[in-house]
């Protein structure tokens, strides 16, 4: 199917709407099953970090069973926020149930965020869809979808999160630290470590000392072993942030800048890990042009291009990520396999186990963390023989050899399967509000079940 670049954009826009609408009825409905997490921000030597902007955000399943975070700006609205006080400290409400991550957003968030930024939403998703007009379409992208994503990297990196006396650590500079939260969870004298992010701040100007301003320009970095670029919001005098996560290494960086047909190279910079490099100038060999219509709309500004018509927003791919039970430290993942032998041998690799359930507790918070699906859990049936057998309680043992103190079975008829119950030697946690179920190679659910939780029992501290 063919569309003008008209109806183009009204499909963008009516994805894009979709996102809220579907994050503000997320909101309304699940407001008795939120909680609560308060705590404090502190830097590396433990001193308070004051009036940063946190958020607590959920790990939306994308679909193919994997936890990603939020796409910033397109779900804004799925962030729960606060700002720490002179004393570091923060208290962030209606916390959604289920696997979450923490982050920081920049200093200056609010400023740059559109006014009125859920009301232009709700004002626009009340129209009428055959009455919009390629102007209406316009206006509001220019409203409230100007931002890139990187308009929202924050001035710090969280470093560690201390919780319920676990320390969690990211696993690498790009990842998110995530814990789960059963419905109505209220966490308590949580602690968030950060550190200043290793940036350059700069100005770039045209050759009589005109600042470029309100727009964005292409930045390169190149350190002779790496390169990079990517578009940076320069503000009204001209500076900007360039953020450096190459950062285990000195080296020398060559900063270098594009603008609409101009370019122009900066001499190259010494940074040592965890630099902040103020002053560099890149100045244009050229009288100041006229900028582009900028992506971020001021108060003076033209109204800003909207996305190109033939694209449309995508989320960010990655994989699944471990999450930490706050009320025992361990951690769990999901994982897709073919077999329960295949989930196995992931696990053996991440050194870890299938599942094991101890408590109706354990069993509620994977529920509200990786939701009613076919799973393949740790408990299997062992050969019984003589007296033994006549103990049912024995007949199964959890892979790791932990003792059965805890069962969620479901009849064993319950899927119509006219199987005998004795040939069942493996467990799947259902669909049916987690319940287990055991299954045989010839079992229909057996071929259903492609996807494992994996758990990791040792506790996080130090690690």
């Amino acid at each position: 199917m063919k569309y003008t670049n008209s109806k183009r954009k009204i499909l963008i826009c009516r994805m894009m709407v979709a996102t809220f609408l579907i994050s503000f009825v997320a909101v309304g409905v699940a407001q008795e099953d939120t909680g609560t997490v308060t705590g404090r921000v502190v830097d590396p030597d433990g001193k308070p970090v004051a009036e940063l902007p946190i958020f607590i955000a959920p790990l939306d399943d994308d679909g193919d069973g994997y936890m990603s975070p939020v796409f910033l700006p397109n779900e804004h609205a799925q962030l729960r926020r606060a700002h720490t006080d002179l004393e570091g400290r923060f208290s962030i409400t209606d916390v959604p149930s289920g696997p979450v991550h923490i982050g920081a957003l920049p200093y200056d968030i609010d400023t740059r965020l559109p006014k009125d930024f859920e009301e232009i939403v709700e004002v626009f998703t009340s129209r009428d869809w055959t009455e919009l007009t390629q102007d209406d379409v316009d206006a509001f992208v220019s409203s409230n979808f100007g931002m890139d994503p990187e308009d929202f990297e924050p001035d710090v990196e969280v470093l560690s999160l201390r919780i319920q006396g676990f320390t969690l650590y990211p696993r690498n500079d790009y990842d998110e630290i995530a814990f789960g939260l059963k419905p109505g969870t209220h966490l308590k004298d949580v602690e968030v470590t950060v550190q200043p992010r290793m940036r350059v701040r700069g100005r770039v100007l045209f050759k009589d000392g005109t600042p470029l301003a309100n727009t964005r320009t292409r930045l390169y970095t190149n350190t002779g072993s790496s390169s990079g670029g990517e578009d940076v919001w320069v503000d009204p005098d001209g500076y900007f942030i360039l953020y450096i996560d190459e950062k285990n290494d000195a080296a020398f960086y060559t900063i270098s800048a594009e603008y609409q047909n101009l370019s122009v190279e900066a001499e190259p910079i010494r940074l040592d890990p965890g630099d902040r490099f103020d002053g560099l100038t890149l100045t244009f060999d050229s009288e100041p042009i006229p900028a582009k219509r900028s992506p971020q709309k001021t108060e003076t500004d033209e109204p800003a291009p909207s996305p190109p018509a033939s694209e449309s927003p995508s989320r960010p791919t990655s994989n699944d990520v471990w999450v930490v039970n706050p009320e025992n430290g361990h951690r769990y993942k999901r994982v897709h396999c073919e077999t329960r032998d295949d989930a196995i041998a992931q696990a053996t690799e991440e050194k870890a186990h299938l599942v094991v359930i101890n408590n109706a507790e354990e069993q509620a918070w994977l529920e509200a963390v990786f939701g009613h699906k076919f799973y393949w859990i740790g408990l299997k049936r062992v050969p019984t023989t003589g007296a033994l057998s006549k103990r049912t309680k024995e007949w199964w043992q959890w892979d790791n050899g932990d003792p059965i103190t805890y069962a969620n079975w479901l009849p064993n008829d319950f899927f119509s399967e006219s199987l005998d119950a004795s040939d069942r030697d493996y467990v799947v946690m259902t669909l049916t509000n987690g319940k287990w179920y055991a299954v045989s190679p010839n079992s229909v659910i057996w071929r259903m079940t492609k996807m494992a939780i994996l758990e990791k029992p040792d506790k996080l501290d130090g690690q």
